[in-house]
């Protein structure tokens, strides 16, 4: 399975830890195929400067050595969504094909979109803990 990661359950994972942290850990054991857009990457980095400037760069470097596949944006606008500024998000997902996109986001959980599957780190989480 394609599976996309929105900028805020990297924040969360990476910074905070705890359950979305332990999501992660999951994630790269599971055999999915983890992905990052260009847009993803750099709302990703541009919120650790700006949120985190000590540690920025740290958590940057090692985040980009993970088994993630960064992945190019598109430039088309694909799919609607209520917040527009989830329309890139949405848009590079369905350019790659992702089968699921895990993001705490209320807007994308409340899509209701069809493909790509739209799902909550908890909820991910329940799923990965119960297959095993």
């Amino acid at each position: 399975m394609k599976i996309m990661l929105d900028t805020n359950v990297l924040i969360s994972a990476l910074i905070f830890g705890g359950k979305t942290g332990k999501l992660l850990n999951l994630l790269f054991d599971s055999g999915h195929e983890l992905y990052v857009s260009e847009f993803i990457d750099n709302e990703f980095k541009e919120k650790l400067e700006s949120k985190w400037p000590k540690k920025a760069d740290k958590v940057y470097r090692l985040y980009r050595c993970l088994n993630i596949h960064f992945c190019q944006s598109t430039t088309k606008s694909l799919g609607t969504l209520r917040d527009k500024k989830d329309i890139p998000v949405l848009s590079d997902a369905l350019f790659h094909k992702i089968d699921v996109i895990v993001s705490g986001d209320k807007d994308f959980l409340e899509a209701e979109l069809e493909k790509p599957l739209v799902c909550s780190p908890s909820i991910m989480l329940e799923y990965l803990e119960n297959r095993k």
